[in-house]
């Protein structure tokens, strides 16, 4: 299994031509770690939310599969709440968990398989 380093999100970040754009300014880092490393262990997850092609719900796991090349489940969702439309070179890599102890521990029981 592959750790992903914070260079190298920010590097595939500005780098990649994505085929959805982004509908936040701001990704966390320590959530794409989690994700990253369940989706190569082999968990799912929920489809992206698209408003036109633009991400409403699932950034972090839409990057992840595009890290991992995987291709993303997408749906419709509800409108984009930002009026600015960003674009990937705006997004800003930050080292801020958005989850609190308690979705972490609710995503572990979930999404992480136990050693036996």
């Amino acid at each position: 299994m592959n750790e992903i380093t914070y260079e190298e999100v920010q590097k595939f970040l500005l780098e990649t031509e994505f085929d959805h754009m982004p509908g936040q300014i701001e990704i966390s880092f320590p959530i794409i770690q989690r994700i990253h490393r369940r989706l190569q262990q082999g968990s799912s997850f929920s489809e992206i939310k698209l408003s036109g092609e633009r991400i409403v719900d699932g950034h972090h796991r839409y990057i992840c599969h595009q890290l991992l090349g995987m291709k993303s489940k997408t749906t419709i969702g509800g409108a984009n709440s930002h009026k600015v439309e960003f674009v990937w070179g705006d997004v800003h890599l930050t080292d801020i968990d958005y989850d609190d102890e308690e979705a972490r521990q609710r995503f572990e029981e979930r999404y992480d398989k136990t050693i036996s």
